[in-house]
């Protein structure tokens, strides 16, 4: 698994009350597979800041087709108390990881199939073109507050991918932010990231003609100001961050953390963590945790640490210091 050369995002994980129905979303219609992995070590409950008491960290790592990044980590935390970080929360509301995105190849197809499986969304799918896309997409909710976007593009994408049956690797990921322009001067200014795209998304008819699900007559008038970040400038393992000033909804920043359900945070691979940290802090950043050594299944042993962004999402950023196992093949689906 060579993660080294790559500077977008390797995995976003998932804080989970029953990972057999996040999994069966990715294997049965995503096409991906699943595979176990040993309980998250002591060091990484300090890493998210989770209460003494918590018994353990279960682990299942979800792998595209053929892909050696753009993975989901689902975790369930034992012996704690929960709250859905995005408790009903709409599109509008700021705070954490909003969701994941995934290429399909028919995602009216995909709708009828998360439908089924008890799954929404803010809107039926719909065709949209910005910031050089033209995709069908569809926004779908589902358990523990996890929002996956689905896009079919009508065109090439920028990015490359292999061959895949049902979802693509996590190829972005969005978060909703109370100050635009602060977001932007965090990502670029502390983290020393590029935008590779950025613009309105305005006069578009809702509900059921876009995916952000804004009542009408609001929906002729609010401004969306989306943007697509990435540590080289890239749209694949990018983020977006996403603001509605003229709309006020609720701040889930707070509730964004462990042991909470829903994204819980993104992870991305650095040459140097120690250094990356020292860089962010000289640069006006804050630690959400300091560097620590631990071991990250299935990399290996790794020295990580995390940042908060000024609307509470997690980012981890790791440096593998030895490969520990390999990820071979299609495996077997356990879950518990």
């Amino acid at each position: 698994m060579n993660i080294t050369p790559f500077a977008g995002m390797q995995e976003v994980v998932a804080s989970v009350s029953d990972a057999r129905r996040i999994v069966r979303v990715f294997t049965a219609i995503g096409g991906w597979s699943v595979r176990k992995l040993p309980d998250a070590p002591r060091e990484q409950r300090q890493a998210w800041h989770v209460p003494r008491h918590c018994r353990r960290i279960e682990q299942w790592l979800l792998v595209p087709e053929r892909e050696v990044r753009g993975y989901v980590r689902l975790v369930k935390f034992h012996g704690v108390s929960q709250q859905i970080m995005r408790s009903s929360g709409r599109t509008w509301d700021t705070g954490g990881i909003f969701d994941v995105d995934v290429f399909a190849r028919d995602v009216r197809k995909v709708y009828r199939e998360l439908q089924a499986l008890g799954w929404t969304a803010y809107g039926d799918p719909v065709d949209y073109g910005w910031g050089g896309f033209d995709v069908s997409q569809v926004v779908a909710t589902g358990p523990d507050g996890l929002v996956i976007a689905v896009l079919q593009p009508r065109r090439a994408p920028q990015a490359s991918f292999p061959r895949y049956r049902g979802f693509s690797r996590v190829f972005n990921s969005s978060l909703i932010v109370k100050d635009y322009d602060a977001t932007h001067r965090w990502f670029c200014d502390v983290l020393g990231w590029k935008y590779m795209a950025e613009g309105d998304l305005n006069g578009v008819v809702e509900p059921g003609q876009n995916i952000f699900g804004i009542p009408m007559p609001h929906a002729l008038v609010t401004r969306r100001r989306c943007g697509i970040v990435h540590p080289e400038g890239l749209n694949d393992g990018s983020l977006e961050t996403i603001g509605m000033p003229d709309l006020q909804g609720r701040d889930f920043s707070g509730a964004c953390v462990a042991p909470n359900l829903g994204w819980l945070s993104w992870r991305f691979p650095v040459a140097d963590a120690n250094a990356y940290a020292d860089a962010l802090v000289r640069r006006g950043g804050q630690l959400y945790a300091e560097p620590a050594t631990l071991q990250l299944a299935p990399y290996g042993e790794v020295v990580s640490f995390s940042v908060r962004t000024p609307d509470g999402a997690m980012l981890e950023f790791f440096q593998r210091l030895r490969i520990r196992s390999r990820l071979r093949g299609r495996v077997k689906q356990e879950t518990r």
